[in-house]
């Protein structure tokens, strides 16, 4: 579907006679987000392993990924509360949740505490799970996850199980990716590069980065050779005076008379007979 709709046959799609500029439509970060982690579900268990192992960077991974859920639908004092998804693994369980965009705040600890809420109580989560939030934050340092991360525990009330709080950008999510794409064994590497340019597709139609941000103090030196051409300083002769052009001037009254011809067109009158 994805090659369809990036090579415009839309029909059929849901997306027929709409623009494909996902940035002010409804719903776009769940095309986005199913789009990504659908992919990631078919990576072998070593690239995964890695994959995660990058993305993550905690001490307990999530193990083997036995089940992925899309928009799961839980219950929380008769409210229904949808993460996004859900990867269940053989030694934690992974809740994330995404937004669409990378340098915003859309991120809301209220709307994460809940989520943590409704799957302990149905059981989902199990004990120690991993919360990840893509996107909607303006930087992802320990320092922005910590503030987060007390806002959570503010709304919980400091109950339920722990958890731990991991927060990246998208484009931390394609890095690991493609870091972990780098490292695979070479009889599977050509096939998940097509991966990762799908992935790579996906991302360039959403408008997010692939590539790092590269700031004038980190670009290289540039040799530049130059050659310098000799300089001569004319000067005038002192012998030879400067002429200096005449200047013309005529006033209108002096100028000729045009001759220009009138040419009248015989008027011809109209009348309407009854």
């Amino acid at each position: 579907m994805l090659a369809a709709i990036l090579n415009g046959k839309r029909r059929g799609s849901g997306v027929a006679g709409k623009q494909l500029i996902l940035g002010s439509t409804e719903g776009a970060e769940d095309i986005l987000t199913a789009t990504i982690f659908e992919r990631l579900a078919y990576l072998p268990e070593s690239v995964s392993a890695t994959f995660f192992s990058h993305l993550l960077e905690v001490e307990e991974p999530i193990g083997t990924l036995d089940f992925i859920e899309f928009w799961p639908s839980w219950s929380l004092d008769g409210k229904r509360v949808e993460p996004d998804v859900v990867l269940y693994g053989s030694e934690r369980t992974l809740l994330i949740e995404a937004k669409r965009y990378d340098d915003s705040n859309q991120q809301y600890a209220l709307q994460l505490a809940n989520e943590l809420k409704a799957g302990w109580e149905c059981g989902r989560l199990g004990n120690a799970p991993l919360l990840l939030t893509i996107g909607g934050l303006q930087d992802y340092s320990q320092e922005t996850a910590a503030v987060l991360r007390a806002q959570i525990d503010g709304e919980l009330d400091m109950t339920g199980p722990d958890y731990e709080l991991i927060c990246r950008s998208w484009h931390q999510v394609y890095q690991a990716l493609e870091a972990a794409i780098a490292d695979a064994d070479k009889d599977t590497s050509p096939g998940l590069q097509r991966l990762l340019d799908d992935i790579a597709s996906t991302f360039e139609w959403h408008g997010l980065r692939t590539q790092a941000r590269r700031w004038l103090g980190q670009l290289k030196p540039v040799s530049i050779q130059i050659t310098p051409f000799p300089f001569y300083d004319f000067k005038p002769m002192a012998s030879t005076p400067c002429l200096k052009q005449p200047e013309l001037s005529y006033p209108l009254s002096q100028l000729p008379v045009p001759s220009i011809a009138f040419v009248a067109f015989p008027v011809k009158e109209w009348s309407l007979t009854p």
